[in-house]
């Protein structure tokens, strides 16, 4: 785990410069091909987690029943979607923009309805967030020409914004790195320098003079 942290910097790294990648994949690719369907799977699969969770914990049986009608609605525009752009050459066109904005203004409208009937409880993200799917379905529903490609320019732009987030972060995290190697590694300065033993002179012992004995002759 250590590990993961202290070289946290290169996933982040390798996240910014993936985002890029496909971003630019999508721009100057065949993007349209790969972006219509992963959405309408993405929108399935979203609807399809909401239904048991859903079912089995609301209580009034009219809000079960219109977000049992919406979610049937959301997976038939998922399979739209994916269906219509993978069978028919022309693609969606402005379909697009007007099963998205049905698909946005739907889900606004369905979860403030269960909140004014006082049988859905909200709180201040999600409140938001569907504020602002009521915004954008109604401005993409009434526009008629949102596109694919449309997408795909934003797409780009909140992967670039997201790519510059993530590059900074690895900025951050590699140069913590770089301080934490500099301070545990030791000084190349003194390790070169050869250890010289000092050493202590020794004092020269004082001679004792023996005592001159007399001898009786």
């Amino acid at each position: 785990m250590n590990t993961l942290k202290q070289y946290g910097w290169v996933l982040q790294v390798v996240g910014a410069a993936l985002l890029v990648a496909l971003a630019l994949f999508l721009q100057f690719g065949n993007g349209e091909d790969i972006i219509v369907p992963f959405l309408g799977g993405v929108i399935i699969i979203a609807a399809v987690i909401r239904l048991i969770p859903y079912v089995k914990t609301q209580k009034n049986d009219l809000i079960k029943t219109i977000n049992i009608i919406e979610i049937t609605i959301d997976v038939g525009i998922g399979l739209t979607l994916i269906l219509v752009e993978l069978l028919v050459d022309q693609g969606l066109g402005n379909l697009f923009g007007y099963l998205i904005g049905i698909y946005l203004m739907l889900r606004g409208s369905v979860h403030f309805y269960g909140v004014s009937s006082h049988k859905e409880q909200s709180d201040l993200p999600i409140y938001f967030f569907h504020i602002a799917a009521l915004i954008v379905g109604s401005f993409v529903f009434f526009q008629g020409n949102f596109t694919p490609a449309v997408l795909i320019y934003i797409i780009l732009f909140f992967s670039v914004v997201a790519a510059g987030y993530l590059s900074w972060g690895g900025y951050k995290g590699y140069k913590v790195y770089r301080y934490q190697k500099t301070m545990t590694m030791p000084d190349q300065a003194h390790v070169d320098e050869p250890t010289v033993e000092k050493r202590v002179p020794t004092q020269p012992e004082p001679e004792v003079e023996e005592p001159v004995q007399d001898h009786v002759a």
